[in-house]
């Protein structure tokens, strides 16, 4: 899990020296289609530079290219996989979601959930530890509480998450890392 969030960081951050260093490093331990995937699924969390960016590291390094891979339903399989990641309060995220704008929702579990967060390559768990990763060093604290809450819905272990939160917390500022350290406390105590 510590390679699969190094490369979401790197793409996040856009930082093409760590991409350039980390890329060879996960050689041998990470197959290339676990980390074209997780460069892939940044999309929805850095954008599409940033991702296109990174995938120019990954293609330095290993240029064969996987197929493309398709989720048959993404409507039905981004309801699936938000239904898990935001169990009770699925629901509430879609209404949420509705009161900005409907056409969000829909791309929110059409797109992001199914399209990129159902894709196969990645089990759910590595997805939101992933996931977790990129909104730590964006500074996304809202959507950090969601998907850390969706994480332990997903399997992830509390011993995981406090080892990964921990790990990367270092890369951002003193009063952000207090502000997620709080919110990883009351996510885990729930």
């Amino acid at each position: 899990m510590f390679l699969l969030g190094v490369l979401v960081i790197a793409t996040t951050l856009n930082d093409q020296d760590m991409l350039n260093t980390w890329i060879p490093q996960c050689s041998g331990i990470l197959d290339e289609e676990a980390m074209e995937e997780v460069i892939l699924q940044t999309l929805l969390f850095a954008g599409f530079p940033r991702t296109i960016e990174a995938l120019k590291q990954l293609r330095t390094h290993f240029p064969v290219k996987r197929g493309t891979k398709h989720v048959s339903d993404h409507k039905q399989a981004g309801e699936a996989t938000s239904q898990i990641i935001y169990g009770k309060y699925h629901s509430k995220l879609k209404q949420v979601m509705d009161a900005l704008h409907p056409d969000l929702t829909r791309w929110m579990i059409e797109d992001g959930y199914g399209r990129i967060l159902s894709r196969p390559g990645l089990t759910l768990q590595e997805r939101e530890i992933s996931v977790i990763a990129s909104l730590i060093s964006s500074g996304m604290i809202n959507q950090y509480r969601a998907h850390l809450r969706g994480a332990l819905l997903a399997g992830v272990s509390r011993v995981d998450i406090i080892w990964f939160t921990n790990t990367f917390q270092c890369i951002i500022a003193a009063d952000l890392r207090a502000d997620f350290n709080s919110v990883t406390q009351e996510m885990l105590k729930s």
